[in-house]
């Protein structure tokens, strides 16, 4: 007997750290378990939505909900099952185990729709997997996306955003909007031109030079840009700070402001692939638009 008991023990620690309260049902504590089921998920749950205020805020700020999410998450499963090898073993009643397994698992079933709604009216993780932002992100960043920017502004010159690819919108791309609806926009080299007026652009990971006087003016091949090109009404003409490494606007046109998902906001975990180390300098880090980003009209 003592043995089951022990194994029972063993059984239900494990399905606490799976799961809290589950381990306890095991042992014939229904009522402990539903305990602390209710009070470890149900304060993930105030945290998960609590994020989506703090997104509004400071990047730093976002970044220690979710590193307290993430805390509460370990230790409260920890604690669980830390709580069930400290119980004796009681007799259950299988039908209460049953149901109350039954209950755990339809609640992780309903949480799916409200995490689904989270990620897409608050905020959603995306990893960057490319250097066309380069320095503004570096590839390795997991940023956290603001899908509640622009339900009371319009995007802006210099917003770094991400959207349904126009080619193929099962794939989202990032960029940095440097065309708003109206603008008139051209690219000249690494230059480029809006309402007439060159774009201070400092956060390019190239400085943008002039172009040559001897250069030929017509030999720019991309498909949109090299001369004046007026941004359609709710579109935007976006670009990637790395110039050289960019499938952008210059290519494939406009993005629909329908496509757009929502605006970068912060990075919350950075790994460098290529030496297998952690940037933490870029935890936390704030993805702003730069303030000299405008270009002023020509009206």
């Amino acid at each position: 007997m003592a043995d089951a008991g022990r194994a029972r023990r063993s059984i239900a620690f494990l399905l606490s750290l799976i799961q809290p309260g589950a381990g306890h049902f095991l042992l014939g504590r229904f009522r402990r378990g539903i305990v602390w089921a209710v009070g470890v998920d149900g304060f993930g749950l105030v945290v998960l939505f609590s994020l989506g205020i703090l997104l509004r805020g400071a990047g730093r700020a976002t970044v220690l909900g979710l590193m307290l999410a993430l805390i509460v998450a370990i230790v409260g499963h920890v604690a669980s099952a830390v709580d069930t090898a400290t119980l004796t073993v009681g007799r259950p009643r299988w039908v209460l185990v049953l149901v109350g397994w039954g209950a755990l698992i339809a609640g992780g079933w309903l949480m799916d729709p409200v995490k689904d709604y989270y990620r897409a009216h608050y905020a959603q993780a995306f990893t960057i997997s490319s250097g066309a932002m380069t320095n503004a992100l570096l590839i390795g960043d997991y940023i956290l996306v603001d899908k509640s920017a622009y339900r009371t502004r319009e995007p802006r010159r210099g917003d770094i955003v991400v959207f349904k690819y126009p080619r193929d919108e099962r794939r989202d791309f990032i960029e940095r909007i440097v065309g708003t609806p109206g603008d008139v926009v051209q690219v000249r080299g690494r230059q480029v031109l809006v309402n007439g007026q060159v774009l201070d652009e400092p956060y390019l990971e190239r400085p943008a030079t002039p172009p040559s006087a001897a250069a030929d003016p017509t030999s720019c091949s991309y498909a949109y840009g090299c001369e004046p090109t007026t941004v359609p009404p709710s579109s935007y003409f976006v670009m990637g700070d790395n110039r050289d490494n960019s499938q952008d606007s210059r290519y494939w046109g406009f993005v629909k402001a329908d496509k757009i998902l929502g605006r970068a906001s912060v990075v919350y975990w950075s790994w460098d692939r290529e030496r297998h180390w952690l940037r933490s300098w870029r935890i936390g880090h704030s993805i702003s638009s730069h303030p000299r980003s405008a270009a002023p009209s020509s009206a």
